[in-house]
C-alpha cells in the first residue's frame, strides 16, 4: 500500500496559509485517493467534486496547489514526494518476487534442502 507523503512543514506553507483548512483538508483526501489508486496526482473531477465543494476547489487552483486538466486537476508536486504508480507497481512485484523466493527457501528447508 502506497502513503501519500506530506513534509512536516506542510501545515505552515504560504500556500497551504492561503488555501485554508477546508480546502487543504480536500487536498489531502485528493492525494490519498491518488496515492490509493496510483493516479500520479491526477484527481478526476467527479471525485474531487464528490470530496469538496467548489468553493474549495477554486482556493485550490488559486493557490495553485491544483492546475486544471482536461480530466480534472493535477497536484502539481505529487511526484516530487510521492512515488509514481510505474514506481509503486514494480515495488510490489519485487515484493512478490521476493516472497515467492521466500516461501521456496522455506519449502526446500522443510524437504531437507539447504
Amino acid at each position: 500500500m502506497p502513503w501519500f507523503r506530506l513534509e512536516d512543514s506542510f501545515y505552515n506553507h504560504p500556500k497551504v496559509t492561503r488555501a485554508g483548512n477546508a480546502a487543504t483538508g480536500l487536498w489531502v483526501r485528493c492525494g490519498t485517493y491518488s496515492a490509493q489508486y496510483l493516479t500520479d496526482g491526477v484527481i478526476p473531477a467527479e471525485v474531487a467534486h464528490t470530496f469538496g465543494r467548489a468553493t474549495e476547489i477554486d482556493k485550490l487552483l488559486r493557490t495553485r496547489l491544483w492546475v486544471e486538466t482536461k480530466e480534472g486537476f493535477l497536484m502539481p508536486d505529487y511526484l516530487e514526494y510521492n512515488p509514481s504508480a510505474e514506481q509503486v507497481r514494480a515495488d510490489r512485484a519485487a515484493a512478490r518476487d521476493r516472497q515467492r523466493r521466500a516461501r521456496e527457501a522455506a519449502q526446500a528447508r522443510r524437504n531437507g534442502h539447504p
